[in-house]
């Protein structure tokens, strides 16, 4: 007899697990997976951990608000961070990872060039959407599943070059690029092009490979060709050691620089006092929800959020609604909506992907005056 009663006893616990398996399967299923590639350790850290935090912070608002509605099913964002080290080869390794293993939907990141066309290229064999906040190489545009917040280099370059001749008078320039860089070379190249076709002159235009620290050589060339600008289309470290070098060598001129300057970093250096670069962000920009965003960020971080943190903003936000357009997780169905959809309204201001990933925006070139980032200017390339 108690044979005979363990068998429905036994039957109805292994119906019980497999529905409560199946409960299981259903709540995994609800989630909306975005892997984050961002260097979160060397020397280029604090950029990554911008991107970081402005995701989590994105996904956070969006959970605390019920989750990300996908047709009808309310979805928790999981975000999933994966350290690119600031090298293509980690970068490219850790994305085919987080798309085989982790089955994001999407990825947002990378955001030094080399980096994000490492990306780009598994992305773009795997058909999953990515998002860079601020990568600028125009290689990126060769790519269908990659799309930018930021500028291109082309407009980047062209931008520079009309306030060069605009707002500093058709001054002599010097240049100092990486030609390792695809981000620092093509700038330097496309920004030469546009000034000299509008009657500016480049009269030096030095370069130097990676690893390469000391720039007293090319700085010198520069001085002596007589340039009035040093253009440096470079990451923030590399060009604190350039500014250091060329002021000691004598260089007294005006600085101007590109997207890759931090400037919540180099605000604090008096050698670049009224110098200008390219941005894309400064607090109290009037532009709707602007206030709001920049409040609420500082309470729930502490900090008042940068400009980088400002783009993987919009970035994953505008992943978010291209992902409610499309009412579901499928990686080609979002890629599909982000070609698509309207223009995204966000805290950078209002752009669309341009059906190559690259958005439409006004360029903003800023400024350090008195120890304060100001709007020197915005260029309209339209």
């Amino acid at each position: 007899m108690k044979t005979y009663r363990f068998i429905p006893v036994l039957f109805i616990f292994v119906l019980v697990f497999c529905l409560c398996a199946g409960c299981s399967d259903k709540k995994t299923s609800n989630e909306f997976k975005v892997g984050v590639v961002a260097v979160t350790s060397g020397e280029l850290f604090r950029k990554g951990t911008y991107i970081v935090t402005a995701a989590r912070y994105a996904a956070d608002r969006v959970n605390k608000a019920g989750g990300l509605e996908l047709a009808g099913e309310p979805h928790t964002v999981k975000l999933i961070p994966a350290d690119s080290n600031g090298d293509p080869e980690m970068a490219a390794k850790v994305t085919l990872r987080l798309i085989e293993k982790d089955k994001v939907s999407a990825i947002v990141g990378a955001a030094k060039s080399k980096v994000a066309l490492a990306v780009a290229k598994v992305c773009e064999e795997h058909k999953v959407p990515f998002i860079t906040p601020v990568a600028g190489t125009n290689r990126l545009t060769s790519f269908k599943y990659s799309f930018r917040v930021s500028y291109t280099n082309t407009v980047q370059g062209e931008a520079l070059a009309r306030f060069a001749k605009k707002d500093l008078g058709h001054k002599d320039v010097g240049v100092l690029f990486a030609s390792s860089s695809p981000y620092s070379a093509e700038l330097a190249r496309f920004f030469k092009e546009d000034y000299l076709k509008g009657g500016g002159r480049v009269v030096s235009f030095q370069s130097y490979v990676a690893g390469d620290r000391d720039f007293s050589k090319q700085l010198q060339k520069i001085i002596e060709s007589g340039a009035q600008i040093l253009f440096l289309p470079d990451n923030t470290k590399m060009v604190q050691l350039q500014v250091a070098q060329a002021r000691k060598l004598g260089f007294k001129g005006i600085l101007m620089g590109s997207d890759s300057w931090d400037p919540i970093e180099l605000q604090r250096n008096p050698l670049f006092k009224n110098s200008y670069y390219t941005d894309h962000w400064i607090p109290s920009l009037p532009i709707e929800g602007v206030a709001e965003f920049e409040k609420d960020y500082k309470k729930a971080n502490g900090v008042e959020p940068s400009e980088l943190e400002a783009l993987t903003y919009d970035a994953v936000n505008s992943l978010f609604d291209a992902a409610k357009i499309a009412g579901t997780d499928n990686p080609v169905a979002i890629h599909d909506a982000l070609v698509d959809m309207p223009p995204f309204h966000g805290v950078t201001g209002t752009f669309d992907y341009n059906n190559n990933g690259d958005p439409d925006k006004d360029v903003i070139i800023s400024t350090f005056r008195d120890g304060h980032i100001a709007v020197q200017d915005i260029i309209d390339l339209k």
